[in-house]
């Protein structure tokens, strides 16, 4: 049962969470959530078509423009969706009849290429427009998933240098939540990362990352290292860990790395990282975000006959990710606080708890592309918001685009729920509660 402190708390989380969605923004914003909103319903309405679609994109990158079409009727029009089969027999025909498969495809593709740049900031380094993106404070990325050969994770590894190259240097007594950070996707730089040779792929790490680190700090730019998957997590948080204490960069105030609050451990990862914190003499910057690759860690673990390290639900994940917050924000100033989530419970949640304990070193970080309305109620509100903005190419970043659609088509997503006309009341609950749409 809970307690008449915890009610009050939770009404006033909900005044904060109704604060921050009292703005529609402009018209042109109100069209666009219009339009999100409908696709988003269409997607959850037709599932089997999503998943289809959602193949065909990642397969897209890899065709010439003149096979699109074909490939999009092989995955959208031959495979059992909820489209009218006369329906899709008779768009095929008139395609085919009036000799327009070329031009199918072309619009196909560019339409991709659309939705792409919506969550894409730009194609490469050389194209970033500095003084158009100062907006807001960013943590930039260069995009692409696993390399798959030592000359791909060079290139990579290449294409960051360039990066901080481009950037300006940052004054060294900035505020932390203006500094330009970059975040590094550690299997984008090395392909030589085997858990079953923990030791080894550590060493091979490092050798990787000390560039990047040397060129950053020369900038005064903060660099953060993303978490993948969990096979991969010993050996990033190694890494880290024995990096940032070698002797040119333990003094440096400007690292940090990612805890997925999906893990079951990731409570006992905060606290490891604030005694490292302690012991190093110097914060480190912590971005807790809930997760990304839930599904994947659940089918692996299945495959090895392994309990998985995730939680099983999501409620399990949302009540996790708030006793994680507690525990950053209890354990500043070793641990600089950096929260990454377009949630409104979660968002209304860190708003309360920071100001309760008077904490103003911390972040909102939040998608490029993504929650437009609240970032800029929340910079209304005093707030800064860092932008998480991703670089690179359709090709490289056709899986992070994928990721975005499945989580702005997910049937638990806040953005659907609210679009399908939810009271905030019933999707800002505490996830402590029962409740159905527990977000």
């Amino acid at each position: 049962m809970f307690t008449k402190q915890l009610q009050d708390e939770d009404e006033e989380i909900l005044k904060i969470a109704k604060k921050l969605n009292s703005t529609s923004g402009s018209i042109l914003r109100q069209f666009l959530f219009f339009i999100t909103s409908t696709i988003i319903h269409f997607g959850f309405r037709y599932p089997k078509l999503k998943l289809q679609t959602f193949k065909f994109i990642d397969v897209l990158p890899s065709l010439e423009t003149k096979n699109v079409y074909p490939y999009f009727k092989i995955y959208i029009f031959d495979e059992d969706t909820e489209l009218p089969t006369f329906l899709k027999n008779s768009i095929h025909f008139l395609i085919h009849l009036f000799h327009l498969n070329s031009i199918v495809s072309y619009v196909l593709l560019n339409v991709v290429k659309f939705f792409a740049k919506l969550f894409i900031l730009c194609e490469s380094s050389k194209k970033l427009n500095i003084k158009s993106n100062q907006f807001r404070p960013r943590t930039y990325d260069i995009l692409g998933e696993i390399a798959l050969s030592p000359a791909e994770a060079k290139e990579i590894q290449k294409q960051y240098l360039e990066l901080i190259e481009t950037l300006p240097e940052e004054i060294h007594n900035i505020d932390p939540k203006l500094r330009t950070n970059i975040s590094i996707k550690c299997s984008g730089i090395e392909t030589k990362l085997y858990p079953e040779s923990e030791e080894s792929s550590v060493q091979y790490l490092k050798e990787a990352l000390r560039p990047i680190l040397r060129s950053a700090m020369g900038k005064k730019i903060g660099i953060n290292l993303d978490m993948e998957q969990y096979d991969l997590k010993s050996i990033i948080s190694r890494t880290a860990k024995e990096l940032f204490l070698e002797e040119e960069f333990k003094g440096y105030p400007h690292f940090g790395i990612v805890v997925q609050s999906y893990l079951k451990s990731s409570k006992e990862e905060l606290f490891s990282w604030k005694e490292y914190a302690m012991t190093r003499g110097v914060p480190i910057t912590i971005r807790l975000v809930k997760g990304a690759y839930l599904e994947y860690e659940r089918i692996k673990s299945e495959e090895r006959g392994w309990d998985p390290p995730v939680f099983n639900s999501k409620h399990e994940t949302d009540v996790k990710f708030e006793e994680n917050v507690l525990f950053l924000l209890e354990s500043f100033p070793y641990l600089r606080s950096a929260f990454g989530t377009h949630n409104l419970r979660s968002l209304s949640f860190v708003l309360y708890h920071t100001n309760k304990k008077t904490i103003t070193d911390f972040e909102i970080q939040m998608l490029f592309g993504m929650a437009g309305k609240y970032k800029l109620r929340l910079e209304s509100l005093g707030y800064t918001v860092r932008e998480y903005s991703p670089i690179g190419s359709l090709l490289p970043g056709m899986a992070y685009l994928i990721r975005r659609l499945l989580e702005n088509t997910s049937n638990q997503g806040f953005l659907y729920q609210l679009s399908q006309g939810k009271k905030i009341d019933s999707l800002v609950k505490n996830p402590n509660k029962e409740t159905q749409y527990g977000i």
